[in-house]
């Protein structure tokens, strides 16, 4: 080959390399965050962070999916985002089950998939990875806590989640793991689906079928604060009243004595925003990501409250 020619070909060849590179430096990835529901307020808060760091990313679109609290509704958004493009998933499952076949449809289209906080009930080879609070542990310390509380006897409400979701599977697990320790605390079980009316129409009912209750247990703060409203009104404002996230209402309301307590539980933004881009980046990851889950209460709040 002539020198000349064989410059030409290494300028050439140097161009395209530039060209590359400039194309992957000016990529803009396209994360699909699929929220279960987008009116909770847990979830807005995890909202509120994803947009404030996406918006310091000159690499990232973010498009947010509400699943309006429906299986079928948050699958068939996710099996659209899909075909429209996205880089990554990072969701949250209405339900551990109903939402499960997503896996594959991600898996299909060679999209990684990151869970945060519910969990999917498929093997681990079908995601990329999890990040999210031991739920079982959590009901574990909301248990222990309000044993102590209540000298471990008496009559306590549990105001489940939404049935089907491994959050509230886990927490219930946890909590009455421990509370079988304690033969003489009986517990009645409602389901008030992550919802303040739905867990004060719970604690209606509950109030009026056992009117000795001595402590409320519910696994997250809306519904322990749905439900501290029914006992303020029938005067039984002194129980103690433990939710779970340690949220925004959360921390009002242990401000307020509303609550006793909440067990903390992050949103995962933008933890889970963080671990998309290591994926993205074929960066090692652990497959399984824990985060602390402590009670917050009146006297710690403010460590956390911020």
């Amino acid at each position: 080959m002539k020198r000349s020619s064989l410059i030409a070909s290494l300028v050439t060849g140097a161009s395209l390399l530039a060209g590359y590179a400039a194309q992957a430096q000016d990529k803009v990835w396209n994360i699909v965050v699929a929220q279960p529901n987008v009116e909770h307020p847990y979830r807005v808060g995890g909202i509120d962070r994803a947009k404030a760091w996406a918006a310091n990313r000159k690499d990232v679109k973010l498009t947010i999916l509400d699943g309006r609290r429906d299986s079928a509704v948050q699958l068939a958004g996710l099996e659209d985002a899909l075909v429209r493009g996205a880089d990554i998933v990072v969701m949250s499952p209405n339900d551990s089950n109903a939402l499960a076949p997503i896996a594959a449809t991600a898996k299909r289209a060679k999209v990684p998939l990151v869970i945060f906080d519910r969990k999917l009930n498929v093997p681990e080879s079908d995601y990329a990875a999890y990040i999210g609070g031991d739920n079982v542990e959590m009901g574990r310390v909301a248990a222990r806590y309000i044993a102590d509380k209540i000298g471990k006897k008496g009559v306590v409400i549990q105001i489940e989640g939404t049935p089907g979701a491994s959050a509230t599977t886990e927490r219930k697990t946890g909590f009455e793991e421990v509370m079988k320790q304690f033969p003489d605390i009986k517990i009645f079980s409602y389901v008030g689906h992550y919802r303040m009316h739905d867990a004060a129409a719970a604690m209606e009912d509950a109030a009026i079928a056992h009117p000795d209750v001595a402590a409320v247990f519910a696994h997250n703060d809306s519904m322990a604060l749905g439900a501290g409203k029914i006992l303020a009104e029938r005067g039984k404002n002194s129980l103690p009243i433990v939710g779970m996230d340690g949220g925004l209402e959360a921390c009002q309301g242990l401000k307020e004595g509303k609550m006793t307590g909440s067990v903390h539980y992050p949103t995962m933004f933008p933890e889970s925003l963080e671990l998309a881009m290591s994926v993205l980046a074929n960066k090692p990851v652990q497959k399984s990501n824990l985060v602390q889950t402590p009670m917050l209460t009146a006297e710690n709040q403010a460590q956390y409250c911020k």
